[in-house]
Formats: structure tokens, sequence, C-alpha cells
């Protein structure tokens, strides 16, 4: 991103570091919560005007969807407001932002990918929290960009956030341990690295408004765990379940999967498909599996 001084917050997140690392000329911070708490509005003000940055990109999120809905006023204060006052902070110094959401702001009742044109019906605390920082962010400057990704997997700084689903699988596997997972909530995995590169591509253009940017195959939960469990030669160990069956506090779409009708205002190309992402985060942290 050449020229482009970048401020990430929640950069030491699975998709904050994945932006991080696609650029190595130093001119990109990643921030923490401990650096920039966007729950408190001084601290992203003074953030700021420390850095000057030409770009920020929000990947801060309360994520726990299940804990989201006890916690509803800290998921609204990360998701919702804190995104507004970034936005609004940003717009009065001239910064342009890029806000991540989330595929969960539908409802899953159809069974194609939801485009940028799609009505959003979100079904928990989570999701509605995630639509309402979206309208915040657009609302603040016509610049801005609203991002929906979905199921991001890849690496995150040691001690941030909760290992991705595919590292908890692939853990479970080789540690042996039977596992069942949902076969019945569809959603679009993607890799990091990929959603890192399409995102400063997008920093670079001068397209605005609200974009998809998910990984290219819509699959199930089990069929995600099927991959990793072959990996590492214990499919024997998986077995599918339920959405009712399994329970959760929090709903979730049975279909969430993402497709983009903008990919040819960025020039770039679709972002791949679940094999090819797997293949090459498994070559990372395990090339024993990877032959």
């Amino acid at each position: 991103m050449t020229g482009c001084r970048g401020l990430v917050f929640g950069g030491m997140g699975q998709a904050g570091q994945g932006l991080v690392r696609q650029v190595e000329d130093g001119t990109v911070l990643a921030l923490s919560r401990e650096h920039a708490d966007l729950a408190d509005a001084n601290a992203v003000k003074a953030t700021l005007d420390k850095y000057d940055p030409t770009v920020v990109v929000n990947a801060a999120v309360f994520h726990p969807v299940d804990l989201c809905e006890t916690e509803f006023r800290q998921s609204f204060a990360i998701n919702s407001l804190g995104p507004g006052v970034l936005a609004a902070a940003c717009e009065r110094r001239d910064i342009r932002l890029i806000h991540l959401s989330t595929d969960y702001v539908f409802g899953g009742d159809q069974q194609t990918p939801y485009s940028e044109s799609d009505c959003p019906c979100p079904l928990s605390v989570y999701a509605r929290s995630k639509l309402a920082g979206e309208h915040m962010v657009l609302a603040a400057s016509p610049r801005n960009c609203v991002v929906r990704t979905s199921s991001v997997y890849g690496r995150a700084m040691p001690g941030h956030g909760i290992p991705p689903f595919i590292d908890r699988m692939l853990q479970r596997a080789i540690s042996g341990e039977a596992t069942r997972v949902v076969d019945d909530q569809v959603v679009s995995p993607t890799y990091a690295e990929d959603l890192g590169a399409a995102l400063w591509a997008l920093a670079e253009s001068d397209r605005a408004g609200l974009f998809h940017m998910a990984g290219g195959t819509a699959v199930s939960w089990y069929e995600v765990a099927e991959r990793v469990f072959s990996f590492a030669g214990r499919l024997d160990l998986l077995s599918r379940t339920t959405t009712e069956e399994f329970g959760s506090a929090a709903a979730r779409p049975a279909y969430s999967a993402l497709c983009s009708e903008r990919w040819n205002e960025i020039g770039i190309d679709p972002l791949p498909g679940i094999d090819d992402g797997l293949e090459r985060h498994i070559a990372i942290g395990h090339p024993e599996l990877n032959n």
C-alpha cells in the first residue's frame, strides 16, 4: 500500500493480522484494545491525532455471538457506538474509514449467496449490533466503506481472540477427540490473508459504500470440519449434528454465504474458496499435514 499510512483498530486479531501482513514497509500500524478502546471516545480521537493516518480499517469487534445475548451493552458499545464515534472522528479529520461487518446480518431464508443488494434480517443481538454499526459508518461520510465478510480464519497475535473454528477442529482431530459439528448452517469461510489483500485493494481505490468480501465456497460447518479432519487423517472421529441438537443461546442464520456484485469496481479477482485457503493456512501451522 505505497504511500498510504494505515491504522488498523482490532489489528491483533485474525482479520487485523491478515491486513497487516500484506504490508512490509512499516506504514501500517496494528492497534489492540489496550492501544485504543473503541468504547472510549477520547482514546479514539487521541489515537487518530497521534498517528494522523490516511486510512483507518476497523476490524475491532465484540464477537462471542452467544455472550452478546446477555452482554448487549458491550455488544452495542463495541459493534455500533464505537464505530460511529470512530467514523465521526475520521470524517472531521478527513480520514477514510473501512469498517468490517458480518454475514450474520442476514436471516438465512434463502439458499443462494447474499449480495450487497439483499435485505438484512438480523436474528441475534450480535447481528443487530453489527448492522447498526454499518449504518453509523456509512452515514458519517460518503467516502466510507463497509465490508461484510464471513467466518474469517487466520493467525491472530498470541493471546488475542478465540482460535478460529478451523484451528479448534484441527486440534481436536490431532488429539483424537470425537467431535460433532452442525451440518445445517452454511457460510463462506474466508482466509484472512486473502481478505487483507482485498481490503488494501479497496483502500487504494476510490470506491465507497457497501461491499461483500468472502471466500468463494458456500459450505456447512460440518463440511469445513470434514476437510480439516481429513487433513489429519481422522475423519472417523467426526459426526453430524443439527443446530437444534447442538443448542446455542443466540439464533444463527441457516444460510449466510456471501457473494458480491461489485468485485469489478476494484479490479481484483473474487476470493479463493475453502480448499485453497485451508491448504495454505494448514501449511503454515502444520506443514507435516500438508503433503
